[in-house]
């Protein structure tokens, strides 16, 4: 079987009521349309291999992401209204002295336009090409919206038809089979960002191909990522011709049930490869989009190897149209999930955020010698320890204690006195009258004995509430400010901001001496003079 017969099988009854059946493009080359604008409708994907660019850190997707070469070194769209060509023509003004530039190697520098393909078929066979016989293994296969180029592109075998036998080239011939086997589509000035909506390495489809383009049993002394594909892609001189063929044989001799899961399974994987991470992106912001496109390319790729197979089973549209749904709707579904976890994990941050918030503000009023928290006396005493450790001995108030062992001593019965019923706030307020006489240290203090430094008069009342525990860090702090110019937190904290700056400096003064030894003409005898 020719590979001519495969659009007109004897088998193949012309389904009249669908258009999109009926103008599919066979497997290698075209039908009797060529037309861009007539195939766009049947066939709205395009296909580019490409070795992928770094994308400039200020790159947006409605700039150029495909140039053609004439316009290479301007690719921004104000550079492109300085130019003296534009990038805007309408299809009519194309000639075929434009697409004869375009497949001569010797002039494709000047040429306008850029090459793509309505064959995944040919995109695969052209990039495992490229691949085994590249130096560079990164190439990708870029997914394009035909229909937003409508008005900037043409087939290559639609221009180079119109030339007059008296204006061919020599080589028109050998471009003719090229643009018709390729299905080749030129696009004029640039492809946008926006028409892009994906490109996926070779190496990450290679795996997701049908199983008429798989062997069976790879070879395990070959351990290449296309080592497993079906055809001879290191033979000589092996055309693409030669490829459609082979595949197609390949597919005719399976089984049924086979040929079912290929242009059903097999096909829906494979588009779902190759537009990854667009539907999964557009799955849950424009569901009906995101399965109808991708339902569309699924059917390709099942066409593709015998249309008149798939036309004879019109099961296929359906199984392909209800894989998608189900795959869209887990994507949707998966991407709603991910979306809540990732709320719930915000705002688990912002509580934690406000909370280290709440006490780094709680920390500052200690310092600052703020009312804080209640403390206990205990803690008190664990801290004057410490102080004592590390300073000269001191005398520091603890009323608590004084109240407990010198009380008999040193203080006249307590009295309490309540105020007026007048007052906001009600509490009792016990007055605790100083004595005159003012205690001296011994010459070793025990740890409860306190002396107080200045006493206050004994005239004179000291209101002490009943909550005692609230009133001791106060006083230590104001004591401590006293004695020392500073409290221990606020010396803890200048001790921990003054080794964070001696660490910081050291690192800057260690960083631009080892950039001066890498920059610097003779940084040899600099590490040999400080070494």
């Amino acid at each position: 079987m020719g590979l001519g017969d495969l659009e007109l099988h004897p088998r193949s009854p012309v389904d009249a009521s669908s258009a999109q059946e009926h103008h599919a493009l066979p497997q290698y080359g075209f039908g009797a349309e060529v037309g861009f604008e007539q195939l766009v409708e049947s066939n709205p994907f395009l296909f580019r291999v490409h070795t992928p660019k770094e994308p400039s850190p200020f790159y947006d997707n409605t700039e150029p992401y495909f140039v053609g070469q004439m316009f290479a070194d301007s690719v921004s769209s104000s550079a492109f209204r300085s130019l003296l060509q534009s990038p805007y023509r309408a299809p009519s003004t194309y000639t075929y002295a434009d697409v004869a530039r375009h497949m001569d190697w010797t002039t494709r520098a000047t040429s306008p336009y850029v090459s793509t393909s309505f064959s995944f078929a040919w995109a695969i066979w052209e990039a495992t090409r490229r691949y085994h016989h590249g130096m560079k293994h990164s190439v990708e296969i870029a997914v394009i919206d035909a229909k937003a180029l409508v008005g900037r592109a043409v087939t290559a075998v639609e221009l180079l038809r119109e030339g007059a036998p008296k204006d061919r080239h020599q080589d028109h011939w050998k471009w003719y089979r090229y643009a018709l086997e390729a299905q080749d589509v030129l696009v004029y000035g640039y492809i946008p960002g926006t028409a892009v909506l994906a490109s996926v390495p070779l190496v990450q489809l290679l795996s997701k191909l049908p199983t008429y383009m798989l062997h069976p049993d790879p070879s395990p002394l070959k351990d290449t990522p296309i080592s497993r594909v079906a055809w001879d892609y290191e033979r000589k001189k092996y055309s693409y011709k030669l490829f459609c063929q082979e595949m197609s044989d390949r597919f005719l001799r399976m089984p049924v049930d086979r040929r079912m899961r290929d242009t059903t399974v097999g096909a829906v994987r494979l588009a779902l490869a190759l537009l990854r991470p667009w539907f999964h992106k557009l799955a849950s912001d424009d569901f009906t989009t995101a399965t109808a496109s991708t339902s569309e390319l699924a059917l390709g790729i099942a066409r593709w190897p015998g249309l008149w197979w798939v036309r004879e089973h019109p099961e296929v549209r359906d199984l392909v149209r209800c894989l998608v749904h189900i795959v869209g709707e887990e994507a949707r579904e998966a991407r709603r999930t991910q979306a809540l976890a990732d709320a719930t994990r915000m705002q688990d941050i912002v509580g934690g955020l406000e909370h280290l918030a709440r006490s780094y503000h709680m920390r500052g009023g200690a310092h600052l010698g703020m009312a804080t928290p209640t403390v206990s006396s205990t803690a008190s005493v664990a801290d004057e320890d410490e102080m004592k450790a590390d300073r000269e001995p001191v005398f520091v108030v603890n009323p608590a204690k004084t109240r407990s062992k010198f009380a008999e001593v040193l203080a006249p019965p307590v009295t309490e006195i309540t105020p007026p019923e007048s007052e906001d706030e009600k509490r009792s307020v016990v007055v605790e009258p100083q004595p005159e006489a003012v205690v001296s240290a011994p010459e070793e203090p025990k740890d409860d004995a306190v002396v107080p430094a200045t006493p206050p008069p004994a005239e004179e009342p000291v209101e002490k509430t009943t909550d005692a525990s609230t009133d001791s860090p106060p006083i230590k702090s104001v004591l401590s400010r006293w004695l020392f110019g500073s409290t221990p937190e606020e010396e803890a904290a200048r001790d921990y901001y003054a080794r964070t700056a001696s660490a910081l400096l050291a690192g800057f003064f260690t960083g631009a001496f080892v950039t001066l030894c890498v920059i610097a003409q003779h940084r040899r005898e600099i590490s040999n003079h400080f070494s």
